[in-house]
């Protein structure tokens, strides 16, 4: 499968979103679930990744100025 620009996470998830939608409809064609779950699985992990990109992020503002967390933030 050639790989589909994720962009950014409301893209991917707004796409998440569309191929769930079809993965639903009784009427998609088998072959066309396959290609849409592979494609969702991608999704999936693109938007995984940005959500942890993000936490680390937030995890390094917290942070003291001497580099000790000030609190630690998990994002659910």
């Amino acid at each position: 499968m050639n790989r589909p620009e994720a962009g950014t996470f409301e893209e991917a998830f707004k796409r998440l979103e569309e191929i769930s939608r079809k993965l639903e409809d009784a009427s998609t064609p088998l072959e066309d679930s396959f290609k849409l779950f592979e494609e969702g699985q991608f999704l999936l992990e693109h938007c995984q990744k940005l959500l942890d990109d993000a936490e680390r992020r937030i995890q390094v503002i917290k942070s003291g100025r001497d580099g000790l967390k000030i609190e630690e933030v998990v994002l659910a």
